[in-house]
């Protein structure tokens, strides 16, 4: 019985694999759909506060976009656990998300209003770090 739950967990490890796999690619996607989101130069932005907030951004989505997907192949690969590397790769882009927003609206704007013009960045600012989070559990199991 203990050979069938390991062969078990063992595929649905691979399909959450393939699944991530999926999952990076339609990110990168809305990436090249929407590059003025994601690809700018922080250094421009005249605000020393939003500037440094955006640098942080930059390079969250870059590692958000990679690392995980690289952290879960590692680890169905090798068996070596990269859960706290996963676990704070899928924080940060959504936290400097926040942070954003929140700098944003004490300045008068829009709390996340861009993802009413534009619902498919919900995707990427939301539902994917919640999706991510789900993954974990079941792609780090120690069963």
């Amino acid at each position: 019985m203990t050979n069938g739950l390991s062969s078990r967990s063992g595929i649905e490890k691979r399909v959450g694999a393939l699944a991530l796999t999926l999952f990076t690619i339609v990110f990168w996607l809305v990436i090249a759909t929407f590059p003025n989101f994601f690809i700018f130069n922080p250094l421009e932005t005249a605000d020393l506060v939003f500037r440094m907030e955006q640098f942080i951004s930059t390079i969250a989505w870059v590692s958000y976009a990679s690392v995980p997907l690289l952290c879960v192949w590692f680890k169905t690969i090798n068996s070596r656990s990269t859960r706290p590397l996963f676990l704070a790769t899928i924080a940060l882009w959504p936290l400097s998300v926040l942070v954003i927003q929140c700098t944003m609206f004490s300045r008068g704007f829009g709390f996340y209003s861009y993802v009413i013009s534009y619902p498919i960045l919900a995707f990427t600012d939301i539902l994917a770090p919640v999706a991510l989070l789900a993954f974990s559990k079941l792609l780090f199991s120690k069963i």
